[in-house]
């Protein structure tokens, strides 16, 4: 078992994003996600569950400390998650807490007032700077609270942080990449465990009961924020929250995809093999050809290079293969704290460079009632020389 969270630096993500602020001319951040709620404390939240802008609220300064707002039943984890480099402020919740107790407090509200937390938070804000600029997370911010925010900053005081967020975190510290890294191969070993196990009269239910299983038997748990798939057997292509009862026939082809996030950081894998280890020739035609093209592609992978250079030469491969009417919106996305695929995309018309410090998805799924869903998906970091794998594909459809 492994704990990142000892490791962990909360000054240089501070300061990292502090530095983008200076540069921006924005006084104040204002994190509500789980995902950027961590990136400026170190602090995993209940929000990953609940996702209720307002109960966790970080506030990040020009300068100086950070300030996390929580509610007392969560105050004392993130006290020790943050380790001291983080003010923490709580607030009282509807459940009676012994360590809390306040003799003054007759009554206790139904549910927590989340407009006073945000209160809470421009409070801090402006005993900083009165008038200050302040950074906000405008595509998850609910209207109501968006305009408690514009009432109390002014419109004009108001800056989406979206593309700021992303620019921040594109590339990714040292401590960052060995969590990624980790989280990846993790996902690895429960695809090659699950694939194993997969026989026929299998339905989905099965390979997610083995896929959840493997998981925390190779984490024991403790590192788990949660676990997440998107698998698809045999002749479906569609995506559900529940699995399907189809049982699993003898040259089936089956993808899986998916991974785990370890403190919040997200693995995102793809694979694709044969139930029985046995496949029609269209079958291997298709995997062949995407292949091939995922080698291609890898070697595109280095500094300096583009990310549409990716995709073209991924794509040239495959019309030249057994799928000269493959159509594709991207081949890949980076990869961190998400939610879900991250920006910037593999794309055809995105000319950012490749820079060290990078961490990717790379995927070419392909799908179809006839032929079956693939995906061959693995992560790499740029490097200074080219890259690395954290993870490799199987180069048969056939499982031993």
């Amino acid at each position: 078992m492994y704990n990142f969270l000892n490791s962990r630096c909360q000054k240089e993500f501070q300061e990292k994003l502090q530095a983008k602020m200076e540069e921006r001319k924005i006084d104040a951040l204002l994190l509500t996600s789980p995902e950027n709620l961590f990136y400026g404390t170190g602090y995993i939240s209940t929000m990953y569950r609940s996702r209720k802008v307002g109960s966790d609220i970080a506030i990040v300064p020009a300068s100086g400390k950070v300030s996390l707002i929580t509610s007392q039943i969560t105050q004392d984890g993130a006290e020790l998650q943050t380790k001291g480099d983080v003010d923490v402020i709580g607030y009282p919740v509807w459940i009676f807490i012994e360590d809390y107790y306040d003799p003054n407090e007759k009554e206790k509200s139904v549910q927590p007032d989340l407009f006073r937390t945000i209160g809470m938070a421009c409070e801090i804000i402006k005993s900083k700077k009165e008038d200050a600029v302040v950074g906000i997370e405008a595509d998850t911010m609910p209207y109501d609270k968006y305009m408690f925010l514009v009432e109390t900053f002014g419109a004009g005081k108001l800056v989406d942080i979206g593309k700021f967020m992303i620019e921040v975190r594109t590339i990714k510290s040292p401590w960052e990449i060995d969590v990624l890294r980790y989280s990846a191969q993790i996902a690895e070993k429960m695809m090659k465990i699950t694939m194993l196990y997969t026989e026929p009269g299998m339905t989905e239910a099965d390979l997610f009961k083995i896929w959840w299983q493997t998981a925390y038997e190779l984490t024991g748990g403790h590192e788990l924020v949660s676990v997440h798939q998107d698998h698809i057997p045999g002749p479906d292509f569609w995506g559900t929250a529940m699995p399907r009862e189809r049982p699993l026939e003898k040259g089936d082809i089956v993808r899986l995809d998916g991974g785990v996030s370890i403190y919040g950081y997200n693995s995102d894998l793809g694979r694709v093999y044969a139930v029985s280890n046995y496949v029609s020739p269209d079958k291997q035609a298709i995997f062949d050809t995407l292949l091939a093209a995922r080698d291609a592609g890898i070697r595109q992978f280095m500094p300096g290079n583009k990310f549409s250079d990716v995709f073209h030469a991924t794509m040239k491969v495959c019309h030249e293969g057994a799928l000269p009417h493959f159509v594709r919106g991207h081949v890949g996305h980076t990869v961190g704290l998400g939610p879900g695929e991250e920006y910037p995309m593999l794309n055809p018309t995105n000319n950012m460079a490749f820079e060290p410090g990078m961490v990717l998805c790379f995927e070419i799924p392909y799908a179809g009632s006839k032929s079956g869903s693939h995906n061959l998906e693995d992560t790499l970091v740029i490097t200074e020389e080219g890259h690395e794998l954290f993870t490799n594909t199987n180069r048969s459809l056939f499982i031993k």
